[in-house]
């Protein structure tokens, strides 16, 4: 902690007192708490281990500790009778402010950082402290207000002693760790991402790229596998019911537990109980009665959360489930070779095809017009070279806006995962195209019983599915796309792989007309006017850079121009308060909008500081469908976009 950084945010800041607790630990006891906002521990006697996030701070008498909203708090080992004091405040930085200010507050919060030392003076904090908790117990206004500006005179003092003690134990907060805990004590209760992400008071896709960078899984992915162990459980040591463990495994409908469990354990609940009794003699019983089922170890070398209980049960668990998901793929592999070479798959394609035309392939020559493509032919794939010696029937999809691609070159998939952020299997606007298009799970949890099942001439994937490719390819043949490739080089490829890239070539071409024509018109129109392109997340503002791929279509293909402070960013998109929107300078918003969102937007667009932007008295805010303009990334939604921005800029489709 660097003193003179953060004195400029904690005098820039508004900073209210939320709470002031006190409280006795007797010698055994413990104490265990997710702190609902940013706060000071003061223990001013006693002996004892304070862990924040798991970093250790050993405590002998007088002892101060820091932490942000959403960090765990333990207080163990205690040998001697503990007196404690818990300052809960909450801060915020007042805006307008400078840029150089509001950067330090993104890169340095001194309001989310974990530190604790042993103070050289603690009888005036102890004053202080006891003073503070004595006057807030009066419930008026006036000691309330007094109780505050003790607050700034403890800050003072603490930030001095803090600076005179050498610096102390400074960690950031560990995200991951933090969201693990929650998991762990809320895992019965009914959990999204974007919830947790709340929680601990971060982005949903920050929380997300820390999960996976650090334990190669998604956070909602690690809270099957919390509440599967515990289903595990309670499965073996008791007796309870299968709705009843459902629910306390935080499934409220014990149909869906029964198909997530036997999805992730390769049998039944029940079967999983009757097997694992049978063999319940050379077993280890796993307690359900332990304080932690479920926790983690970080080594020397690699950040990878394990099982630190019930390990045995653990291996055996992974073992049984590969074995029986080895045996079926297998089995449905045999079957499928022994079954008619004519085949009879759900979904026909090309003459035979029931879906209707491309609205894009249709701005160019048809299908039937251009010259198809001659088998084989080799795709090139982040897996190395694949060659189909004719075109795939039936073709897998392991990603919905591969759905897009194929729907424009007037084919579809015979099977796909499910659509992200949306209440139908796959993306709306695509489904009264789509016949019987088998659902092969989520695209972070494919179900790879399902894709053997369709038997699928070719399976298509991206890195996400990284981990599961040999599975993939032991199925069918496999191609690994990159997520994140421009959809057009994507295009080429799908051209290839079912004998259409004239049809794909001419779907580019009808684009790079229409976006050309529709780009001269906005550029007389605006003369020179900026647009931005923000999403309000987590109580702030998310704004899109040209190196967001929603934002490459509006500033690249289309020329729109873009706001000097959104210019500067070399992040695809960053974070911004409310209050500093007017700062962005766009003359023109898109304002992404979704179901999981639209009490924040709305709580947004009622407040004065957004009725008073320039744009907004102007109607120059156009909502638009977040799902739609960010999650699907295939030609058709890009031209259904492309037509919304001429729609709200021109009064033109």
């Amino acid at each position: 902690m660097k003193l003179l950084e953060h004195l400029p945010l904690w005098n820039h800041a508004a900073i209210r007192v939320l709470d002031i607790r006190q409280a006795v630990i007797q010698p055994g006891e413990s104490m265990r708490a997710h702190l609902p906002a940013s706060a000071f521990l003061f223990i001013d006697r006693g002996q004892a281990q304070v862990l924040i996030d798991g970093f250790k701070h050993i405590v002998n008498c007088c002892y101060v500790c820091h932490a942000g909203k959403g960090a765990s708090l333990d207080i163990v080992q205690v040998d001697e009778e503990l007196d404690y004091y818990l300052i809960f405040y909450k801060a915020a930085i007042v805006l307008p402010c400078r840029q150089e200010l509001l950067r330090l507050y993104q890169e340095n919060n001194p309001f989310q950082v974990q530190y604790g030392f042993a103070p050289a003076y603690p009888l005036s904090l102890y004053t202080r402290i006891e003073q503070m908790h004595r006057q807030w117990q009066v419930e008026t206004q006036l000691e309330k207000f007094h109780v505050r500006a003790l607050f700034h005179q403890l800050i003072y003092e603490l930030l001095q002693q803090f600076h005179n003690y050498g610096g102390g134990q400074v960690t950031r907060p560990d995200l991951v760790k933090q969201a693990i805990r929650y998991m762990e004590e809320h895992y019965a209760e009914p959990l999204s991402l974007q919830e947790l992400a709340s929680v601990l008071q971060y982005g949903a896709r920050q929380l997300q790229r820390q999960f996976k960078a650090r334990l190669h899984i998604s956070p909602m992915e690690y809270l099957i596998q919390i509440r599967m162990h515990h289903s595990q459980a309670m499965l073996l040591n008791t007796n309870a019911p299968l709705r009843e463990i459902s629910e306390a495994a935080g499934y409220t409908d014990s149909y869906y537990f029964s198909r997530a469990f036997k999805k992730y354990c390769g049998v039944s609940p029940i079967q999983y109980r009757r097997n694992c009794r049978i063999s319940a003699s050379g077993m280890s019983q796993t307690s359900i009665g332990s304080e932690r089922i479920l926790s983690y170890s970080v080594s020397d070398d690699e950040n990878h959360y394990q099982y630190t209980s019930g390990g045995d049960m653990q291996v055996m668990r992974r073992t049984r489930a590969m074995l029986v998901v080895s045996f079926m793929l297998s089995l449905m592999l045999f079957m499928g070779a022994c079954s008619s070479s004519t085949g009879t798959g759900n979904i026909t394609s090309g003459k035979g095809s029931t879906v209707s035309p491309s609205p894009i392939a249709s701005a160019g020559a048809s299908s039937t017009q251009a010259p198809q493509t001659q088998f084989p032919v080799t795709i090139k794939h982040l897996k190395g070279d694949l060659t189909l010696e004719q075109k795939p029937e039936k073709i897998a999809v392991l990603d919905t806006k591969f759905v897009d691609q194929l729907v424009t070159l007037e084919e579809q998939p015979a099977g796909s995962v499910t659509a992200a952020g949306s209440n139908s299997d796959f993306p709306e606007y695509l489904m009264d195209k789509l016949t019987d298009v088998k659902v092969l799970g989520t695209r972070d949890e494919p179900n790879l019983e399902a894709v053997a099942a369709m038997n699928p001439d070719v399976i298509i994937c991206t890195g996400f599915q990284e981990k599961i490719y040999d599975s993939l390819s032991k199925i069918a043949p496999t191609i690994m796309l990159d997520f994140d490739e421009d959809w057009r080089e994507t295009l080429i490829t799908f051209g290839k792989i079912v004998g259409k890239d004239q049809v794909a070539e001419q779907v580019l071409e009808a684009y790079k007309d229409k976006t050309a024509k529709l780009k001269a018109d906005l550029a007389a129109k605006l003369n020179g006017e900026t647009v931005a392109l923000i999403r309000p997340r987590n109580d702030s503002i998310r704004v899109h850079t040209p190196g967001h791929r929603t934002g490459a279509i509006l500033y690249n293909d289309l020329g729109l121009k873009v706001p000097e402070a959104v210019g500067k960013e070399t992040d695809t998109a960053y974070h911004i308060p409310l209050e500093a929107l007017a700062d962005v300078g766009a003359d023109h918003y898109f304002l992404l909008k979704d179901d999981m969102f639209k009490e924040l937007v709305e709580e947004f667009q009622n407040t004065t500081t957004w009725k008073t932007l320039e744009p907004v008295k102007q109607n120059h805010v156009y909502t638009v469908d977040s799902t739609l303009w960010i999650a699907y990334y295939g030609p058709i939604a890009i031209n259904m976009i492309v037509d919304q921005v001429g729609e709200a800029l021109l009064g033109t489709h």
